[in-house]
């Protein structure tokens, strides 16, 4: 490697970006006359004509020929009144031309900087440039001047320059004081930042080892990586072994930290069944307020409770033209006992037909009747099943990215009886969220399956609100005849009581099962499957089969099953853009990754590319209901959808399924897993495995979530718990 070098010049043009990391390739014509070369490195967007001091080396690239490769990219202000022309014309400020531009520096020379800066009133002193355009280039100067600085700081202390936007963006011009202050809030505030890059920052900002913000940030990581794995509180001596262990101290020094993120009220200590808890201060509000909402509402009857349930019953029957079973009758007579009430059971049991009969029954008696579900696929199955417009709950709610929820107990919503489907699936939070803006006179019916995989968030509120007994519980326990018959429904029973699956031989069967050896044989089986014998031999489009993985990475994980599903199903797909080391082409099945509330899509939406600009690195893509516009940082959140992951996949339901289960799969192979996976076939389900996974997967039980949910309500309805957790009247 040739010696360390710096070089400063000012881009001509831009030869390649990568938005979502900051890589570029530059034409830069050097400040000392030599011929332009090509500058690689990394750095925010900066239009030709702006000025870059560029440290690092020259080299010789086989491909590219010789070029500098720069470790520290940055733009610096113009040295003299010439380079401000092109500096100010470049776009740094709305409505500044060229023309004007050099107007501005035939006027004022070289005091031009100094004008700009201490007396922008003088610039109206030029012909064409108003009040409004002087203050225009003032604060764009400023502006970026400032963030030129602080984006400087950042990158000189390692932190790259996606990134070191990021942290400008949340914190503005405070954004160096609030680092220098404790660089650990980045690991919670910033997208894409975590514990270790902010420790290594704390470390070149010369921050002591053992220093108590150091100690507070590995409590408060530790925390939050037992939240990733959905507990919502964990015994205070686990979090404290796991910081200790994350920065190699006694536990006694964890300990001491504890006051102190108390004081900070970023945590709780909660004592309960004779043990100590931390939590998250937001966690341990959103179950306190749950448990609040669910003693206010249960406190007083429904608006029908003049009616005896059974008296509703018959008329429902009537008028959907049906006749329910005993047991659905029952559970149906439970749901209307309530202001608060939940309809569980698994698939084929009716919960479907249960919520018809609920609206049904209550026709006439409640006016403003509400349906919603977690995800844009599950609120679209339950207005087919049941006839009724239904919305996502965060389109109910009307989440706003600055806000959180527009509806609240300020602004609840406008609703006498919510019903809410796939309910297993709501964390803690959108449950908070959720009871916060019923009214106090609504009525809430829960419905879903709490055999299914848990939230992706904290918490199992469902299942905890369950479990403590304070609402009627509508369960589901027949199989009805057309679903009994169903080889999908039937081994997904027998999978949740712990048997293996069992393929009948018949001639179209809706499931059976195929053995594969390893990776490579699974992907060659699940191919074939998908492009050929499930079409042909079953009648299903390519475009209603969905291939299922419990992990992203791996040898048999969605990213390389993708890759081989798009050469399969979308080999000429022309116009493509790489997003994230992957393809995303014109024509190609994509997912939405995370919550877009500006744009309204949502974790696990997912839809087609039907336009996209290479160039521009724009594209749309069409979702069940509408199209979306995709560009810059906003691509990041897509990723091809060939093949998802199982927890991806809950809310849904497709024609076909192929579900992939290898050994490498590891601890993820889990009976909820599965069943949730084998649940979500329509008509067909092919299971693609090695014996031995999908024996682990029927015989593991998945571990259970650490909540205080249960003992929350129980305080709140002033219970008592027994040893094992259970709630009951207070002696």
């Amino acid at each position: 490697m040739s010696e360390a070098a710096v070089l400063s010049g000012t881009i001509e043009g831009v030869l390649f970006r990568r938005p979502e990391t900051g890589f570029v390739v530059l034409k830069v014509r050097p400040d000392d006359g030599a011929d332009s070369l090509t500058v690689v490195g990394e750095m925010l967007a900066a239009p030709p004509g702006s000025m870059v001091r560029a440290e690092g080396h020259f080299q010789n690239d086989r491909a590219w020929g010789r070029q500098f490769r720069a470790r520290l990219l940055t733009v610096v202000p113009p040295p003299d009144h010439v380079a401000v022309v092109d500096y100010l014309a470049s776009g740094v400020v709305k409505g500044m031309r060229a023309k004007t531009a050099k107007k501005l520096a035939d006027h004022f020379g070289e005091s031009i900087v100094g004008v700009i800066e201490a007396a922008p009133e003088r610039l109206r002193e030029v012909k064409g440039i108003g009040h409004a355009l002087a203050g225009r280039i003032h604060e764009g100067w400023t502006t970026e001047k400032a963030s030129r600085d602080i984006l400087l700081f950042l990158h000189s202390h390692g932190v790259r320059p996606v990134r070191a936007q990021r942290i400008l963006d949340a914190y503005g011009g405070g954004a160096v004081a609030k680092v220098l202050v404790d660089p650990y809030l980045l690991a919670r505030d910033i997208r894409g930042i975590g514990f270790e890059t902010a420790d290594a920052l704390a470390e070149r900002l010369g921050i002591p080892k053992d220093a108590e913000v150091r100690r507070r940030a590995a409590l408060i990581e530790a925390l939050r990586r037992a939240v990733e794995d959905g507990h919502s509180a964990t015994l205070c001596q686990e979090i404290v072994a796991a910081a200790a262990a994350m920065l190699g101290v006694g536990e006694a020094d964890i300990e001491a930290a504890i006051d102190g993120a108390l004081a900070e009220r970023r945590v709780a200590l909660v004592g309960a069944n004779g043990e100590r808890y931390l939590m998250l201060q937001e966690l341990r509000n959103a179950e306190h307020r749950i448990a609040g909402r669910l003693k206010a509402l249960l406190s007083t009857h429904p608006s029908w409770s003049d009616a005896s349930p059974f008296d509703l019953i018959g008329p429902a029957e009537k008028q959907l033209d049906i006749e329910l079973a005993p047991g659905q009758r029952e559970a149906l007579a439970v749901a209307l006992s309530a202001k608060v009430a939940v309809i569980t059971g698994g698939p084929g049991t009716g919960k479907t037909t249960l919520v018809r009969a609920l609206v049904a029954a209550l026709d006439g008696r409640v006016e403003k009747v509400r349906l919603a579900a977690p995800t844009g696929r599950a609120a679209r199955r339950l207005s087919e099943s049941t006839g009724r417009t239904t919305s996502t709950l965060h389109r109910l709610l009307e989440a706003d990215p600055a806000r959180g929820f527009n509806r609240n107990r300020l602004n609840p919503l406008e609703v006498e009886l919510l019903v809410v489907d796939e309910a297993s699936m709501i964390d803690l939070h959108l449950m908070a969220a959720l009871l916060q803006a019923l009214p106090d006179e609504a009525a809430l019916v829960l419905v879903g399956d709490a055999d299914q995989l848990p939230p992706v968030g904290p918490g199992q509120a469902l299942a905890d609100i369950i479990e403590s007994n304070v609402a009627p519980v509508a369960r589901l326990n027949e199989i009805f005849r057309q679903a009994a018959e169903s080889d999908i429904v039937k081994n997904a029973h027998r999978v949740i009581k712990g048997r293996m699956p069992v393929f009948r031989g018949s001639a179209t069967p809706d499931a059976f099962g195929v053995r594969a050896g390893d990776a490579e044989e699974a992907t060659l089986k699940v191919l074939d499957l998908i492009t050929k014998r499930i079409p042909e031999g079953f009648g299903i489009a390519q475009a209603g089969i969905q291939v299922l993985t419990p992990v992203n990475r791996g040898t048999i994980g969605t990213r390389p099953l993708n890759a081989r599903l798009q050469a399969a199903l979308n080999p000429n797909p022309g116009p493509m853009i790489e997003q994230g080391g992957q393809r995303l082409a014109l024509g190609d099945k994509v997912m939405q990754t995370e919550n877009d509330y500006q744009r309204e899509v949502y974790n696990g939406d997912i839809g087609r590319i039907v336009e996209m600009e290479t160039k521009a690195r724009r594209l749309q893509v069409q979702f069940d209901d509408r199209r979306v516009a995709y560009e810059g940082e906003a691509l990041g959140a897509l990723v091809p959808a060939y093949a998802i992951t199982v927890h991806k996949a809950q809310g849904s339901e497709y024609p076909a399924v192929i579900l992939v289960l290898m050994r490498e799969h590891g601890r993820m192979l889990r009976r909820r897993l599965l069943y949730t996976a084998m649940t979500r076939a329509q008509r067909l389900l092919v299971i693609v495995a090695e014996r031995e996974a999908l024996e682990r997967a029927v015989a593991f039980a998945d571990p259970v979530r650490r909540s205080l949910l249960r003992h929350e309500i129980g305080l709140a309805f002033d219970l008592e718990e027994d040893a094992h957790g259970s709630l009951g009247p207070a002696a």
